[in-house]
Order: structure tokens, then sequence, then C-alpha cells
């Protein structure tokens, strides 16, 4: 049986961070109405590409507002989606792996625990780009990138790494931060999973 490389975000598609994040925004001094419309800013448009040409302080800067941030969502405590969970240990002869621009801190504790193993976990704290990310951890597994499936819940996710994937093999998660009225914009409704147990239906190839 073929391997099959799959590749997740975190956020909105393992972890049901939503209601902590809007939380921790409006601790932060944010209001509902602006926490709502930066999240649909920020998973709409592209910033976590190569091509950004961030300087050095910049990705400090967001670094280190980053693991702030993941210090607090992780304090204030969040579920996982453990029915999609349950549908990925059924699938067969997979290696996984899991990257996100969010922070270890609040990552990699709720990752060790779910009984899957993934053999890479690259957040922020890695690198800024999730295209170089990508391309790291498929150099690890000595395949194409082509050859890699990836999981998002968000448009900004496939803008980017529709640069050096198959988006034949992006697939949405309408469960997460964005549905499915806003994933179809860019991905065909194929390619769009509506329950957890969809990954079933997948045709590997």
């Amino acid at each position: 049986m073929k391997t099959k490389y799959l590749v997740f975000d975190f956020d909105g598609v393992l972890g049901d961070t939503y209601d902590a994040r809007m939380e921790v925004f409006i601790e932060m001094g944010k209001t509902k109405e602006e926490v709502i419309e930066h999240t649909e800013k920020y998973f709409t448009k592209s910033t976590h590409t190569r091509d950004l040409n961030l300087n050095q302080e910049t990705i400090s800067s967001i670094k280190d507002w980053t693991i702030r941030f993941g210090t607090s969502l992780n304090q204030k405590g969040f579920n996982l989606f453990n029915g999609f969970i349950e549908e990925l240990k059924k699938v067969k002869n997979a290696k996984m792996a899991v990257v996100s621009s969010g922070s270890a801190i609040y990552i990699k504790p709720k990752l060790e625990k779910i009984g899957l193993e993934f053999s890479s976990i690259m957040t922020m704290e890695d690198h800024h780009s999730k295209e170089e990310k990508v391309e790291q951890i498929c150099k690890d597994w000595n395949i194409l990138v082509k050859d890699a499936y990836f999981f998002t819940d968000t448009v900004s996710d496939v803008k980017e790494l529709s640069n050096i994937m198959d988006k034949n093999k992006i697939y949405g998660c309408a469960w997460g931060y964005q549905d499915f009225k806003k994933l179809s914009t860019v991905l065909d409704e194929k390619n769009i999973l509506n329950r957890f147990n969809d990954i079933q239906k997948i045709k590997w190839t």
C-alpha cells in the first residue's frame, strides 16, 4: 500500500481554538467586532509566503507577539476536534506532520496527548513562511512537495501553498475558521470536507 503524506494546519483543523482566541484578543483590548474583522482579513490574505521579504526585526516582533498570544491561549484552554482526529487514526499507511503560524506553546502539548504520531510539528518559532516549512517536511520525508496533501480551514493557506503544492491535494476543512462558502472561492467542492469522516472519501493518488 502506497504511503500517504499528510500535512495539517492546526487552528481550525485539529484545534478548536476560535472561542479561546476571541477571548484572548478581547482581554488584550480588542472589541469583538475588531477581532472578527481582523480574523477575516488574516485568514483571507497571504501573509506567510517567502516572498514577503520581511526583515529580521519584523519577524522577531511577530514571533514575540505570537509567543505572548500563544501563552495566553494555552492558559485559557481549548478543545480539539476529536471527531476528526479519530477519523485520522483510521487512515492507513500515513505519515503526518503539522505546519502552523501559531506558537508551539499551545500546539505541541495538545498534540502530544492525542495518540497520533507526527513526524514533524513546525510552528511560528521554526519559521515564518509556511511554504518553507512544508518544503522542509517534504525534504525530511524524501518526497516531492507535489506528492504531499495539505489540510487547512483558510483561504490564505490555499493561496500561499498553491504556489508550491498540487492544488488538487489541498483540502479545506469547513468546520474551522472559514466555512464551505469561503473555501469554495479557492477550492473545488470535491476538495472541501464538510464532515470529519469525509476524509475517508478521498481517492488518494
